[in-house]
């Protein structure tokens, strides 16, 4: 994909998750500038969509991302350079202070999601925001309520067994692509730490329309 392409499927993905409204070539035209006009964007919008990465809802003229496109976007953040910001301050504090539960509800008001804690030591985990996760979905139906309801219920056994999953730095998945939650509304930004002798895994997990950038600036400041 060329970097203009990349940087059209970025803006489009930032506008609906900022919005949570198929984005339009217009829209794009208006917001944005990539130096060429509306149709032209238009085709680039088609070849995005073509390739998996955009999808047209039923009866709209904009696209929203599919999972391949929130994929490619968090990645693109994941590969950037980390931009530190003072305010993260508290959560690195509860971190080298070993305060899981203080830093699983930080974690949760930082981002408006879920924060969950794995000590994988003594196999304790920590976890905070249910229901801003909660306010923070679009329900299509019920049982997609308790498909999140399930994954948190069992998100204490999986986030014990996922540390493998993670690896060094930060790392994004998306819908049931993550190793602890299993409803393909969710994604989930995670990472290992180490402090002293103590080991730990991190993970936010909101809506795929979660703001994936200030999330994983946090995961690369802890």
């Amino acid at each position: 994909m060329n970097e203009r392409t990349a940087q059209i499927l970025e803006a489009a993905i930032q506008g609906f998750i900022a919005t949570g409204e198929p984005v339009s070539s217009g829209w794009l035209f208006d917001h944005y500038e990539f130096g060429i006009k509306p149709a032209m964007i238009r085709l680039e919008l088609d070849t995005l969509e073509e390739g998996g990465y955009l999808a047209k809802p039923h009866h709209s003229a904009g696209r929203v991302p599919t999972d391949a496109g929130y994929e490619f976007f968090a990645d693109r953040l994941l590969g950037a350079p980390a931009a530190h910001d003072s305010r993260e301050g508290p959560l690195r504090g509860f971190l080298e202070k070993r305060a899981w539960a203080d830093l699983s509800a930080q974690l949760s008001e930082e981002l408006g999601i879920l924060g969950v804690i794995a000590d994988l030591a003594r196999e304790a985990v920590y976890k905070a925001g249910l229901e801003a996760l909660v306010d923070c979905l679009e329900w299509e139906d019920r049982n997609e309520l308790r498909a999140v309801i399930r994954d948190f219920e069992e998100v204490d056994g999986r986030a014990t067994r996922a540390a493998e999953r993670l690896g060094n730095g930060p790392r994004v998945f998306i819908g049931k692509k993550s190793p602890v939650t299993k409803s393909e509304n969710l994604s989930v930004v995670g990472g290992n730490y180490r402090i002293g002798s103590a080991s730990v895994s991190i993970f936010a997990i909101g809506p795929k329309r979660m703001d994936y950038g200030k999330a994983i600036r946090i995961f690369k400041n802890l």
